[in-house]
Formats: structure tokens, sequence, C-alpha cells
């Protein structure tokens, strides 16, 4: 499948045409190499990331900073709620995000004993876990590497002392823990020093339980999740993972994408050795690939899992973000029921005898005991032969991109035509959340990046996010602030009522000579089209608004250049002098602007310039200026648009002008 484009942004190097005098190349071109090479050494690897024009970067209210600095940070929200709770360093924050009105903060020290641990790395009480409970809120932190949890109600803290289980020893480490009632489900190691081999644990609950510590390699664990089924003994928890490839062929990639079942009602088996482990562990291979393209993407880095609205569970879509080796991301979704499917039906890997009964991972009623047999066989064959493709005919990847990917949550909503679509919110590891839109068509998906979401007033890494489906809210931290982001931030449009259905953004429409929020206005007398090929023939104006005229004065035998920014990923831009095509950049571009360099300002250079942006039948004209020679008096004040490149546009700039130079 072609990978969508990634928003209505830019992306690659300006097409512009340089043409120089041959003694000064030599030069020129040194000089353009350093400049290049500084540029991009301030700037990282930025140039090649997707710049979207529609971006928000949120209100005043919407920001709150911490005291410190919190290198580690998770979140709790309640669904509803306008609070989150924010652990950080020996604290808890409260912060509460009323509508319309400034934050509150309220900051809770919870304790920690350093004791012994000032000599060593992480002594400080790094919080890893809030849970909501029924006497108030638990709290679990590394507490100078002795695990510790506290009760936390109404700011008054109560010491729960060490839990085991509850909370890593260090912040680093790898970590997951599952609620479910009573019962709770560990990732965490129990022991510093030994027991190091990661182990999925029954904690609360009946029996403890644990792996065995042959059935995974490495494991990095991502996401838990229980699932409840039509009989109660058959409910199965699943969980994702990654490790390491058993697979030593050095074409193999170094690791794979797992998903194990268990099952909930598991009581161990009947001998010594499987008294106190899951006998009803299986693991399949998570596949996210495009054979069509031969990409493959083997690292999983997070999964969200989207309830049907029927309830049911079998319909269940599980969104899996994973990576490549140059950091390439691709996002795979499956379904509960075929995984289900692949755990009931499938042979075992690499084992050629018949299946003892009951069969590896079955789920037994009246807490019956899994007999011993079946315990070895999985014990020693715990992979499953048939592997868990994503859903849909082709069995490949939703979309595939060349940004680096990292979490992801999925919004199901209703357009105001009644029609459901799947808004993806993806982070970056620049900072930033991609918001895209899953469109249908047929019996296939097109995906379009409608937004860049820059949450955070200083730019950071996104170490949480939260969605909140009841008040359309995003809650994502960073190590200087918490910050909310709306759903619907149609605000950000622009280009009057054919740039706002343009965006195909499903949560806005027009609505009274505004690109305004369906939650907003009245739905049916709101114009919205979420049409993939020519949403703007809905507005009543059939062509859109003129750019406005814009005059320069330059002198003659001048340079100059013309900037017309790349507002649509989907679109090409052309530059046009009266009739002539002087300038083309098609969709791809890893720049934000589409620039006409002008090497030699003569009398054929003289008159008006239109840079228009074509989208299937959509044609918008975005920039218009007007070239006059120079006449003294206005010269000096309209030569003031562009005589010097800016920092930012040399990245995209001068590698054009140095393949230019060597071209001649």
């Amino acid at each position: 499948m072609t990978p969508p484009p990634p928003g209505r942004a830019a992306l690659g190097a300006p097409c512009a045409r340089v043409l120089c005098p041959p003694a000064r190349l030599g030069l020129l071109l040194r000089l353009l190499l350093l400049l290049w090479a500084a540029a991009a050494a301030a700037q990282g690897h930025q140039r090649n990331e997707p710049r979207i024009s529609a971006v928000w970067k949120g209100r005043g209210q919407d920001h709150v900073r911490f005291d410190q600095i919190e290198p580690h940070t998770v979140l709790f929200h309640e669904l509803g709620s306008s609070s989150v709770y924010v652990g950080g360093r020996g604290k808890v924050y409260f912060f509460d995000f009323p509508e319309g009105k400034n934050t509150t903060l309220r900051t809770v020290n919870i304790g920690s004993t350093k004791g012994s641990c000032q000599d060593k790395k992480d002594c400080e009480n790094y919080i890893t876990l809030l849970e909501k409970q029924d006497k108030g809120l638990l709290v679990c932190g590394t507490n100078a590497r002795h695990p510790s949890c506290w009760r936390l109600v109404n700011d008054t803290v109560e010491s729960l002392g060490e839990k085991r289980g509850y909370a890593p020893f260090s912040p680093d480490e790898n970590s997951l823990v599952l609620f479910h009632g009573r019962e709770v489900y560990s990732t965490i190691r129990k022991q510093e020093y030994n027991g190091k081999i990661p182990r999925f644990r029954r904690i609360e609950g009946e029996s403890e339980l644990y792996t065995s510590d042959t059935v995974m390699q490495n494991p990095q664990f991502i996401k838990a999740t229980i699932v409840q089924q039509d009989q109660p003994y058959n409910d199965r928890i699943y969980y994702f993972f990654r490790e390491d490839n058993p697979d030593k062929n050095p074409e193999a990639p170094l690791n794979v994408s797992r998903v194990a079942q268990l099952c909930r009602g598991d009581q161990g088996g009947e001998s010594s050795l499987s008294v106190s482990k899951w006998n009803t562990f299986l693991k399949a291979m998570l596949v996210c690939s495009d054979t069509s393209t031969n990409r493959i993407f083997n690292r999983l880095q997070d999964v969200f899992l989207l309830p049907d609205p029927s309830g049911d569970w079998k319909d269940t879509k599980v969104y899996g973000v994973f990576s490549n080796p140059w950091n390439y991301s691709a996002i795979c979704v499956y379904s509960l029921g075929d995984i289900d499917k692949v755990f009931r039906t499938s042979s075992l890997k690499d084992y050629n005898m018949a299946l003892p009964s009951p069969r590896p991972g079955k789920c037994l009623p009246n807490h019956q005991p899994i007999p011993t047999e079946t315990f070895q066989v999985a014990d020693s064959h715990p992979e499953v032969a048939q592997r868990v493709e994503p859903t849909g005919p082709r069995k490949t990847p939703l979309f595939h991109s060349k940004n680096h990917y990292q979490k992801v949550v999925v919004h199901r909503m209703q357009a105001s035509s009644g029609e459901t679509f799947h808004v993806l919110y993806l982070t970056t590891d620049r900072g930033t959340i991609h918001k895209l839109v899953e469109l249908r068509e047929q019996e296939h998906s097109l995906v379009f990046n409608i937004m860049e979401i820059q949450p955070f007033h200083r730019p950071a890494a996104i170490q949480a996010m939260v969605l909140d489906t009841d008040r359309r809210k995003l809650y994502v931290s960073s190590q200087w602030e918490v910050t909310q982001v709306p759903l619907d931030m149609c605000e950000s449009y622009s280009g009057g009522c054919h740039g706002c259905l343009m965006a195909r953004d499903p949560y806005c429409g027009w609505y009274q000579d505004r690109c305004a929020s369906i939650y907003s206005t009245q739905r049916s007398s709101m114009l919205q089209s979420i049409n993939p090929a020519e949403p703007h023939k809905q507005c009543p104006n059939p062509k859109p608004d003129e750019a406005p005229l814009q005059k320069v004065s330059l002198a003659r035998n001048s340079r100059y250049y013309l900037s017309c920014p790349m507002e649509s990923r989907h679109a090409t831009y052309s530059w046009r002098h009266n009739k002539t095509v002087e300038q083309s950049c098609e969709p791809g571009h890893q720049s934000p602007n589409c620039i006409l360099f002008i090497e030699n300002f003569t009398s054929r250079q003289h008159g008006h310039y239109h840079c228009e942006a074509l989208e299937g039948s959509y044609l918008r004209e975005a920039q218009h200026w007007e070239l006059l020679p120079e006449d003294g008096a206005t010269a000096s004040h309209l030569l003031g648009h562009a005589q010097i490149l800016p920092h930012s546009l040399w990245l995209g700039v001068l590698p054009t002008l140095v393949l230019s130079l060597l071209a001649h």
C-alpha cells in the first residue's frame, strides 16, 4: 500500500533552478555546503520531517508547568473528569482544567526513604503507578530502590509500606501493571539482584502465578488487557510485547513482536514444576509488513484497543504502532477475534506430534488443573505456528510513514452526517502529535494526516498521553508540563470554506462563515464533507478567494526569490509567470515552501507571479506577487520582504542550490 501523505504539510527539497556565474562556482559551492552543514547541525534531522500548516499550539489555560523537571511522569485521568493526576519525583500533581477557566494546581509530597541508597543511581522516589481505588488513589513508586505504595485521600497520604511488584526498583525499568477488580497482574521483578528474568505474574487475586523463564526472550512489555467472554472461565488475558528473535539467521530481524494469551481462571498445574506457573501461556507473532514494497516493521512500539460499539469482544480493533531499524513507522490493525482464532486453531511451531487433550492454551471450567502433559508440551513449544496478520483483504498496514511514531490513541466519532470515523493521534519523536483520519473507501482504507499538534510551550518528548472521549480531550505530559488538547481545533484551518472542508477534519464544518466544531453548532445546518476527493464542492462559492496582491520593486540584475507555503501535503504547487509555469513542487517535498529563484532580474522578469495549489479538481491561488522595476521611492520599503533567507529556510533551499551548482 502506498504510504499516505503525512498531512497538509510539505516534505522535501524545493525544486529550484539556479544558474551561477562559473567564476564563482567553487567558492560559492564551498560556502553553501558549510552553511548547510551548520544549519543542519543546529536543526538536527528536522529538515526531513513534515511541517503541517494547520498547527495547534494551544491556549494559555491549557498548559501548566511543573515546579521542577520531571524526567519520568505517569498520568491518571478518570473519563469525563476535568482533572488529571501526574506522578513525578516524590510528589503527585493535581491539575484541574475547568472549561473556559484557568487551570488550578495542587501538589502533594510523597515520602521517601533513601537509607543505604545514597551512593546509587535513582535514589529518589519516582512515582510509576497511579490507580483509583475505593478509598482514594493508590500511589506507588521506586522509593529509593525500595518499591512502596501509599494511599492518597483528599491530599492526605497514608503509607502502605513496601509492595514488591507494584513499582520497579528503577524508573527506567520496563514495567506493566494491570488491575481488574481485586486482581493485580504485573511484569515487575520482585527482587533487585536476582530473578532478573522478566515474567508476567498474578500478584493479587487467587493463587500467585508466573510465566516460565524459557517462554520469552528478554521481553519488553507494551500493553495488557483482560477480555471477558461468554463464559467467565473462558476470560482471557492478552498482553503485547516484543522480544529477542530466537532465529539466529544473520538476515533475521533482531526483534519480533508478539501477542500472548493466558486464561484468567488458570489455577496452575498438577506437578511441582507447574503448580506456580501459568499453564495456559501461548504466544503468536504479530506480522506488520507490506509485501508489495517488501517493507517489514518488526518492532512494536505501542498498542491501543478500540472496542466495537456492538459490544462484541471479537470485533475489538487492535491498533499497533511498529517501527523498523530506520525508525520508519507503520500502523497495523488487528481484531481480537482473529487473535483468538489463531490461538484456538493453530498448531505449535516445531511440534510435529499430535496435540494432547485438552490442547495447550484451552481454558478449563470449574477450576480444573491443566494436565501435566499439556503443560509440558506448551512449556517446551510456547509459540503457535500461525501468525497474526492485519485485518482486511490485503493483510497489509493501514499505512506506513517516514515519521517515527511512538504512541497511539484512537477516537471513534460521528460526523454531522452520522457517519463514523476513526481519528488517530500519534506522537512523534519530536514531541508533536499527528492527527489522522481513517476514511473507508469500499474495501480499502485511506488515511489523511490533517494536523500537527504542538502540545507544549517548551518542546520536549511526550512521556504520557491519555484520551478522554467524553470531554473530547487529550492529556499529554512531558518533563516540563502537562497540556490539555481539544480534539476539535477548527479555528486552526484557514482558507475560508474551501480550506475548512479540504482539511477533511470530521470534527469541523463550515457554519455561519467560519470553520466551527460540530459539537458547538447545529449539525443539521452545517456544511461538512469528508469526501477524500472533492470535499470543497460542498461550499456555496464555486471558487476560493483569490490571494491578495503583493508588490515588490527590484533593482535591475538583482537576485530574488518567491516563497509559497505548501499548506496541503496532498497538493501540487506551481509558480506561474503570465501563462508559463516557472516552477512546480510535487507532493513529497521536504521543504515547507515552494521556492522560485530569480537569478537575474531584467525586464523579462517583470509582471505578475501566481502560486497555485492543485489538489484533484481543487485549484486555489495561494500567492500573488507583482515584481516591478525599482523606482527609488518605494524600493527600500518593498524590498524588506526577502533580501536574506531565514535560517530555517536554508535547510530546504541550500541542498537544491548545491545540487544545481553541481549540475552546472
